[in-house]
């Protein structure tokens, strides 16, 4: 699946650039400008698209949340492609156990399909992003159907909950040059991460406790997922596996488990002094 997601935008840039580099030559520097150097261009711009598009980090397109405040242990534990059962009940005990707070970016098909889990998140205190409906790529859509799939999830969340979501996470976190305008627009602030587990390549339990160690800095935000697209039938045992070890971990380094939002919140403040989170040291 990644292969060919990563075919298909690898190809619409190479397309964008080629076409840039052409006009450069013919309308701007034409007789004047050598072959290698439209080459040189060429690669440059296609870079750029790569870079823009791909890097959940990159502020090419608009900026977007991806770490909170390096002055303040706070962790945050975000939940991509679910629900899906048994796994995110599975996760919820998890957290419950330890007293912890995590953010889940929730499609809008999978709460079709799980709406008392939906519910389940929201009464324990949990924050729910919005992840779009399909999980199709934003980049590759016009902006009628971004702004469709938005608030497509968003009204499925609310009727659930009876609480709008102001978070929203792009599917596979790559962008396109309207997609931050148009989630700023709707109401929402764009999310990234800073540590991405890739928990869906099933690397096993020890890999995905590894990435997420080196991953812990103040104010990450980390991605793990309780489905994986809209696959039927994924598996999210070894997150689920993985997942008590990686929570000890961070208590035991001194690190307060807490909502994205409440990083966001957090980075906002000129004091962290007098900051307290809701409920994210597991007493």
């Amino acid at each position: 699946m990644k292969l060919k997601i990563g075919l298909v935008l690898s190809a619409v840039s190479l397309t964008l650039s080629f076409l840039a580099s052409l006009l450069l030559k013919i309308f701007f520097l034409a007789p004047k400008l050598p072959v290698f150097a439209s080459f040189i261009f060429f690669l440059l711009f296609e870079s750029l698209l790569l870079w823009a598009v791909f890097d959940p980090k990159s502020p090419f397109f608009g900026r977007v949340f991806w770490r909170g405040s390096k002055d303040w242990p706070g962790l945050a534990l975000t939940f991509d492609d679910g629900p899906t059962e048994p796994y995110t009940s599975a996760i919820l005990e998890i957290l419950k156990k330890y007293q912890v707070k995590a953010t889940f970016f929730v499609l809008g098909k999978k709460a079709e399909l799980y709406p008392e889990i939906l519910n389940k998140i929201a009464a324990g205190g949990h924050e729910i992003g919005n992840h779009g409906y399909s999980h199709e790529l934003m980049p590759l859509k016009p902006p009628s159907e971004i702004r469709a799939e938005i608030r497509r999830t968003e009204n499925l969340i609310m009727n659930l909950t009876g609480k709008k979501p102001r978070l929203f996470r792009a599917p596979h976190g790559f962008k396109g040059p309207w997609l931050v305008k148009i989630v700023r627009e709707e109401g929402y602030q764009p999310i990234s991460w800073s540590c991405g587990v890739w928990d869906t390549d099933y690397p096993g339990e020890k890999k995905i406790i590894q990435r997420s160690l080196k991953g812990f800095k103040n104010g990450a935000i980390l991605l793990f997922h309780d489905g994986r697209g809209l696959e039927e039938k994924p598996d999210c045992t070894q997150l689920v596996k993985a997942l008590p070890l990686i929570i000890e971990k961070a208590l035991s380094r001194g690190y307060r488990l807490v909502t994205v939002s409440e990083l966001l919140k957090l980075s906002r403040l000129k004091s962290k002094e007098d900051f307290e989170p809701s409920d994210g040291k597991g007493d």
